[in-house]
């Protein structure tokens, strides 16, 4: 654990796999917006990293925990953690997950269970239990989901219902936590480069791919804003909110061959590797 001095009068945003990728991009502009961020992710050599880099911001307010989400028990030493350490966040940033493509059967069984538990059972179990703390701050919640959850892509089955599930969920569940003064709100973002099994992807898309892709810093600001005012869905960037617009008004039939045509790459791509699953595991 890491935590610079006199965070009390500071409002807290707790990041899920805040030190890599999206979810670094994510925490660096809560701090620009001086606000206090605690990362929770892996204990490794990105979470030493961002620590170094927060430690070099002048006035920047954080604390980290390293932890690996999926293993058993950890949302309650998470939640022990901030206890002992007094810190009651405002805002919580679900980002931890990762993806996967390629031949549905081509990807292990134990790589589908783990993206089903990071993507979607961590977040609601966190989110469950920072509830108590979350009704006190009224703050709000921001889950990652993707454009893709409109979209439900062939070869890239278990994701697409993955990102489906946390659309579905936070849009029920800020129906509900208006009531309490907590706004939900869901990030769908498109193609996003955060590591290197994110560029031999792109590779194998081609073009296409490379036409759509964006870099985390670029969402950021304009997914940081949308938790903070309390959006309902964030689409970030044009591109993004034209393909949102598209799969919602062309017929699924013509919508899911097309998808099948464009991501059969897919099929004979090469598989990406282990790399991926363990950066975005934090």
């Amino acid at each position: 654990m890491t935590k610079n001095p006199n965070p009390s009068s500071s409002e807290w945003v707790l990041v899920t796999g805040g030190s890599h990728g999206i979810g670094r991009a994510l925490a660096l502009d809560c701090i620009r917006r001086n606000l206090a961020v605690i990362i929770v992710a892996l204990p490794n050599d990105d979470l030493l990293h961002i620590k170094q880099e927060l430690s070099g911001i002048e006035g920047a307010v954080f604390a980290t925990f390293g932890i690996n989400l999926v293993k058993e028990g950890a949302i309650n030493e998470v939640m022990d953690w901030l206890k002992n350490e007094n810190l009651r966040p405002k805002y919580l940033i679900n980002n931890a997950g990762f993806g996967r493509g390629g031949l549905f059967e081509n990807t292990s069984w134990g790589e589908y269970r783990t993206m089903m538990q990071l993507n979607n059972q961590v977040m609601v179990d966190l989110t469950y239990a920072l509830l108590p703390v979350l009704k006190e701050t009224k703050g709000g919640i921001l889950n990652m989901s993707s454009v893709e959850a409109t979209l439900p892509l062939p070869y890239k089955s278990v994701y697409t219902g993955t990102k489906a599930f946390v659309l579905n969920y936070s849009l029920a569940l800020r129906q509900e936590f208006k009531y309490h003064d907590i706004t939900v709100s869901v990030l769908c973002p498109g193609p996003v480069i955060t590591n290197k099994d994110g560029l031999k992807r792109v590779k194998a898309m081609g073009p296409t791919a490379k036409f759509v892709v964006t870099m985390p810093a670029d969402l950021a600001p304009e997914a940081i804003s949308g938790m903070l005012k309390g959006k309902d869905v964030i689409y970030p960037g044009f591109l993004v909110k034209v393909m949102a617009f598209m799969g919602m008004i062309v017929p699924r039939r013509i919508k899911l061959n097309v998808l099948e045509k464009i991501f059969s790459k897919y099929r004979t791509a090469e598989e990406v590797g282990a790399e991926e699953l363990e950066a975005a595991k934090k």
